[in-house]
């Protein structure tokens, strides 16, 4: 298993701490993951990451790191989970439907006013989740 970097180790610490989870190796290093990743991983792409890991332990970390907020899951048009860490600057991906490179990208914001979201039977959102999907330049050659 790797080891996370410096830098981010007080951070990863207090963000368990506050969630009442107990820090181990294992939690520093997925977050450490995260933090470094360009964009939402799988958790095959986490594992591979981590070098031999036990599938049923990195479900449950994500998990409870997922219960407290930290870890935000990305459901896209392949069916498969996706993971990347809450908070930040707040993006939507753009995804290549032929070899799968995925994008943060920035967008204006929706307005969601009370009458639109009572008019659809809504009181409030809470979150949402927004992806494009198209051909990358590589692809489109």
């Amino acid at each position: 298993m790797n080891k996370p970097c410096n830098q981010h180790i007080a951070e990863s610490k207090e963000q368990l701490k506050a969630g009442s989870l107990k820090i181990t190796s294992a939690r520093l290093t997925l977050l450490d993951i995260l933090k470094h990743a360009k964009k939402p991983l799988s958790i095959k792409e986490i594992s591979l990451r981590l070098g031999e890991v036990d599938l049923v332990t990195l479900y449950r970390n994500v998990e409870s790191l997922q219960n407290l907020g930290i870890v935000k899951q990305i459901n896209l048009k392949d069916r498969q989970a996706y993971y990347e860490l809450s908070g930040g600057e707040h993006h939507h991906h753009l995804i290549c439907t032929n070899c799968g490179k995925l994008e943060d990208v920035q967008v204006e914001e929706i307005k969601l006013n009370k009458t639109f979201l009572k008019n659809h039977g809504f009181a409030k959102v809470t979150d949402h989740s927004l992806e494009f999907f198209g051909i990358c330049k590589n692809c489109d050659r």
